[in-house]
């Protein structure tokens, strides 16, 4: 009896220790697979978050590119910030009720665009595919979010309205100050670009002056206005090519060093022609940028096109009513 016991004993024994093994290698095999999983997350170009349903989203989970809006993992996991410290405050409201709605009517995923902030205070918009996960009993337990940089399609998307809508513009005026206007109110609606001019150039002389600006100090006007056709200035618009460059790096001649301290990074100039003549000059400045995208430049220089072709309009008609005036005369 004693050793029918014993067998008994040493068999469980050994059963219990394969189902240890075997539970120690599910355990090892569930480990690698999600080293693996959080391997892909991470290489994909989304940020994935697994936020819970309370205010603001505490993170459960976020994977690396989080890295690419200047953030850490640890400062999201750890509940130093919660992700709706970074949603843009203007759109915080419109976010948590979008959310709130489609919780309320059953919706198991949804899409939103929004703004956020990076750590460095720069303004990216995102698009968010949300997850919701809830129990049997219809209670939210997860929200699992995919987060999309979309600011380069956000980008193009109103650098072709601001077209669309300044060509609508040009074709029902005839002033030139109101054209100005308009221009460099389409000039400075491109998010890079916070301060612009533009300068006419006299048929005559030769010479640039200042027609209309906005966003420049005094400073740069009093310094800036007017430029003698033989200035340096005058002659790198003659020139007739845009040119992109730090504002530090226009300063080119003794008289510009009063300009020297003003808060302007990149710039660019853009020569504006009537046929082959250059007859203006949009001088254009970011106080947030070093450089002008590639995007905005084939923006800005489209728009200094149609300016030039609506100043060849203006001239063609005034000389129409000029020679009207000589045959009734």
């Amino acid at each position: 009896m004693s050793k029918v016991v014993s067998n008994s004993a040493k068999n469980g024994n050994g059963r219990q220790k394969a189902c240890k093994y075997l539970n120690e290698v599910a355990l090892c095999n569930a480990l690698e697979m999600a080293k693996e999983l959080i391997s892909v997350i991470n290489k994909v170009p989304v940020t994935v978050f697994l936020w819970k349903p309370e205010k603001y989203w505490p993170a459960e989970f976020v994977s690396e590119n989080i890295k690419k809006f200047g953030y850490t993992v640890e400062e999201f996991t750890s509940r130093k910030l919660m992700y709706g410290n970074i949603v843009h405050p203007d759109d915080l409201e419109r976010v948590e009720r979008e959310l709130l709605r489609r919780i309320e009517e059953d919706y198991v995923d949804f899409s939103q665009e929004y703004r956020i902030l990076t750590k460095s205070g720069e303004i990216r918009w995102v698009e968010e595919r949300t997850f919701i996960e809830a129990d049997e009993n219809g209670i939210v337990k997860y929200l699992k979010g995919i987060v999309l940089d979309i600011t380069e399609r956000k980008r193009k998307e109103k650098l072709l309205y601001i077209q669309r809508d300044l060509g609508i513009a040009l074709s029902t005026t005839s002033s030139l100050n109101e054209t100005l206007e308009k221009l460099l109110d389409s000039c400075l609606q491109i998010d890079e670009i916070n301060a612009g001019g533009i300068y006419l150039i006299d048929e005559e002389t030769g010479d640039m002056t200042l027609a209309i600006q906005s966003g420049f100090s005094t400073n740069f006007v009093e310094h800036a206005s007017h430029y003698s056709v033989n200035s340096p200035n005058a002659k790198l618009v003659m020139i007739g090519q845009p040119v992109y460059k730090q504002h530090i790096d226009l300063l080119l001649t003794s008289r510009d060093d009063a300009l020297r301290h003003e808060n302007l990074r990149a710039t660019a100039i853009i020569p504006v022609k009537s046929g082959k003549n250059v007859i203006a000059a949009f001088y254009l400045a970011s106080s947030l940028e070093f450089e002008i995208p590639d995007s905005v430049r084939t923006v800005i220089e489209t728009i200094a096109t149609q300016f030039g072709v609506f100043i060849s309009r203006i001239r063609l008609e005034e000389k129409l009513i000029e020679c009207k005036k000589k045959r009734k005369s």
